[in-house]
């Protein structure tokens, strides 16, 4: 008896509805494949463009105009260094680089360079070809280093420049992508894992950014396939349960996200024991993303008096995180986030402290007359400390 129900018809039902849950995913793989192989991939996966207004100079003197960003002197040992910020760029989506630079020499060499979010500390870089005067284009494709995600990508021009160079912009653009490649990306998509972020406490993406398959896209895809299949399969009447179907697919896919969510919080749980468990307060505060600026700060700590001193913090994002950091890891002294400049003298008195982190490239620091300069502005300062990350100042008289 057993056997015939299981076979019969009360069975019918369950089989039609995992037949079309199955089968509502097969669609849904097709269809997005189709749509990709189609050339979709260049209406979702649209260009990376940094123009010379949104790249920065990190060695050398120059400023941005109409037509670039314009250098029109080397740094040390002849470095000339511009770059910019990327959105977390998928490096196997994006392999095709050009660039724009007007003012190149034949005996000038060009380096492209760039940091991934898994190492974001070392930076990787390419000697580009001389394709043409202006710039030129590279397939990335077969660079090693080009991998994960992107984070930051620049130029790197050595020699001297008898002219100003011009750099008018970097783009990467997608290059299309095979079935094999499409569905390694798919499961790379759901995959991924989801590290703590500045916004976690509020905000969970469900994504890796700019991801071709989001989860929950696809999922809502899989759930209306699968729907319309069974209604194909079994089409609905009005009948008591006739909606029990439908819901319990929405309920699969509502499991199929959470599970990936109780995957991604586990692996979080796992990555903050390792980094935290165990540690005093201070390993806890070096271990944190901000590890390296709470080391200099400690440093930078040791040199502040004892009584809450005023603090001017300088840097080239004031609003940025690491001022903002800086602030709150030197409480209580008074600190004054806000300066993307040097204090003029009528902003800054004797005995008060500037902080500079990340300079803007016109400071120098006269070690023998003990002036901070930048701008025409000069203000008799004393250095207390000095590091990678930046460095203390106290204001004197003068």
């Amino acid at each position: 008896m057993t056997k015939s129900l299981l076979l019969g018809r009360p069975a019918r039902p369950f089989l039609l509805w995992m037949l079309a849950a199955s089968g509502g995913a097969l669609l849904l793989i097709v269809a997005l494949l189709l749509f990709y192989l189609s050339g979709g991939l260049a209406q979702v996966a649209l260009p990376v463009v940094l123009t010379g207004a949104s790249l920065q100079l990190a060695s050398g003197q120059g400023a941005p105009t109409a037509a670039g960003l314009e250098i029109r002197q080397p740094g040390p040992q002849e470095l000339t260094v511009v770059r910019g910020a990327v959105r977390r760029v998928q490096a196997t989506l994006y392999r095709r680089l050009s660039w724009q630079v007007s003012g190149l020499q034949p005996e000038h060499e060009v380096r492209l360079v760039w940091a991934t979010l898994d190492d974001p500390r070392t930076t990787r870089e390419r000697v580009l070809p001389p394709d043409s005067a202006d710039g030129g284009v590279l397939d990335l494709s077969a660079e090693p280093g080009w991998q994960g995600r992107i984070i930051a990508i620049g130029l790197v021009v050595r020699g001297p420049l008898a002219q100003p160079l011009v750099v008018r912009g970097l783009e990467l653009r997608p290059m299309p992508l095979t079935t094999g490649q499409l569905l390694r990306q798919m499961v790379e998509d759901w995959t991924t894992f989801e590290d703590w972020s500045q916004r976690s406490i509020n905000y969970i993406a469900g994504a890796p950014a700019n991801a071709l398959f989001p989860p929950v896209l696809m999922t809502a895809l899989w759930i209306g396939f699968s729907a319309a299949l069974y209604a194909l399969f079994q089409p609905p009447r009005r009948a008591p349960g006739v909606l029990l179907p439908y819901a319990a697919l929405f309920l699969l896919g509502w499991l199929a996200l959470d599970l990936r969510w109780q995957w991604d919080l586990g692996q979080r749980l796992a990555r903050t024991a390792e980094s935290f468990a165990g540690k005093d307060e201070t390993g806890r505060r070096l271990a944190a993303l901000d590890g390296e600026l709470y080391r200099f700060l400690l440093e930078v700590r040791q040199r502040l008096p004892e009584k809450p001193a005023r603090l001017l913090i300088v840097s080239t994002d004031p609003g940025g995180f690491l001022a903002g950091r800086a602030r709150y890891h030197l409480l209580p002294h008074n600190g004054y986030a806000g300066l993307g400049r040097l204090p003029h003298p009528g902003e800054a008195r004797a005995g008060d402290y500037v902080l500079i982190l990340t300079p803007p490239n016109d400071v120098r620091y006269d070690h023998e007359r003990q002036l901070l300069e930048s701008a025409g502005v000069r203000l008799p300062a004393e250095m207390l400390y000095a590091a990678a990350s930046g460095a203390l100042f106290r204001v004197k008289e003068g």
